[in-house]
């Protein structure tokens, strides 16, 4: 009888151990969860503050980067993390960093940027599939004292969506991981994963331009 009610008391306690070690994994969840809820509300106040610092100082065009880089850090935290979004918040996310670079751009007349961009965009895709093209556009295209072009060409229907990406290759000095092409590679591998036998990945370069065209079946 001694050991049966030892053995009921251990399991018992057992239990309310399992019942206390989940209950303090569950809070240090929520805590979690409040903390990366607390940070990028201070960080968007932040950005408030000076877009409107910048609109009293009426400087319109650093008040118009705030705010664009503002709109891509929501969908980079809100957007980004779920597994697939709406093409048009895809396009939207395009649209606010092309402008953005343009206004670091707007004083170098050596740069000529063409973007052709269809909408409305129906259809659902994964999220930062179609940015890493533009975004090495503009981090390898770009020269501050030679010509260079960067042209964007994104087509659209109801089942498929495709962009087009040419730009001026000036030879830059690059390190071992651009090099690789780590940030196109990861593209690659993520479209076999996600979009097996239901897209194009292709890339050409030579000594003047490089070319980079994505197509991905929707439905």
């Amino acid at each position: 009888m001694i050991s049966g009610l030892i053995t009921t008391g251990l399991w018992k306690f057992n239990i309310a151990g399992v019942r206390t070690e989940t209950a303090l994994s569950t809070a240090k969840s929520e805590l979690s969860f409040l903390k990366s809820q607390i940070n990028p509300h201070f960080l968007f106040n932040s950005l408030n503050s000076i877009y409107g610092i910048a609109l009293a100082e009426k400087s319109p065009k650093t008040a118009d980067g705030v705010q664009k880089l503002s709109e891509m850090m929501r969908f980079m935290l809100k957007e980004n993390t779920q597994e697939k979004i709406s093409l048009n918040k895809e396009i939207e996310y395009i649209h606010n960093y092309i402008d953005l670079q343009s206004l670091r751009l707007d004083t170098n007349k050596h740069v000529q940027l063409n973007v052709s961009i269809d909408q409305p965009c129906d259809g659902q895709i994964s999220p930062m599939l179609l940015i890493p093209m533009i975004e090495n556009a503009f981090k390898h295209g770009v020269s501050i004292d030679k010509p260079s072009f960067i042209d964007i060409s994104l087509a659209c229907n109801e089942s498929e969506v495709s962009l087009k990406v040419k730009n001026s290759n000036h030879h830059k000095a690059k390190t071992e991981a651009e090099e690789s092409g780590i940030g196109l590679e990861n593209v690659r591998k993520r479209l076999e994963l996600l979009y097996p036998e239901k897209h194009l990945f292709q890339l050409y370069e030579n000594a003047e331009n490089f070319e980079a065209f994505i197509k991905i079946e929707l439905a």
